[in-house]
Order: structure tokens, then sequence, then C-alpha cells
């Protein structure tokens, strides 16, 4: 992990009390819980396209590492296609 750089909040004491013990319940740390909200602002802070393109490129690298050949529209459509016949199916299961 990098360097990191403290951010510093402050609260009264009998929440700070609660939220640890409520994150430890969960088997997590406020750090990392208020680290995970934060980013999720700044994601939600980005425009459509610039997640719609991050998530493209992740899509090109895993292709390019599985060494499948790049789906077609065609075969996205079927998948889809499959996939709602699928939920259909299970809706009226």
């Amino acid at each position: 992990m990098t360097a990191a750089e403290v951010l510093r909040i402050r609260v009264e004491p009998e929440f700070k009390d609660k939220v640890v013990r409520m994150y430890q319940q969960r088997g997590t740390t406020v750090s990392h819980e208020v680290r995970a909200f934060l980013a999720r602002e700044l994601a939600a802070n980005t425009s459509a396209v610039s997640v719609f393109d991050s998530i493209m490129a992740s899509a090109d690298e895993k292709v390019q590492a599985s060494g499948y050949n790049e789906p077609t529209i065609d075969d996205i459509n079927d998948y889809i296609a499959r996939v709602r016949a699928e939920r259909v199916d299970d809706a009226l299961a």
C-alpha cells in the first residue's frame, strides 16, 4: 500500500463508540468504511461517460488476458435474451 494521509474528524465520544462497535460487529473498521464511503462519493461525482470508459477498459483487459475473441453484438444480444428468459422462468416458478 502506498503512503497515506491522515484525515481527522471530530465526533462526540458516545457516537464514536457506537460506530466503532457497529463496525467491529460487522468485521470491519471505521477507517475502511469511511474510505469506501469517500470512494463511492467520488465515483458518483464522475461523469457517466468516464464510468462507462472505465468499465470498457476493464472488460478489454479481461478479454485480452483470457485469449478469447471479443463478443460480437449478436453474442451480447443472445446473452441478454437468455438472461431475460431465465428471469421470466424464475419469476413464474
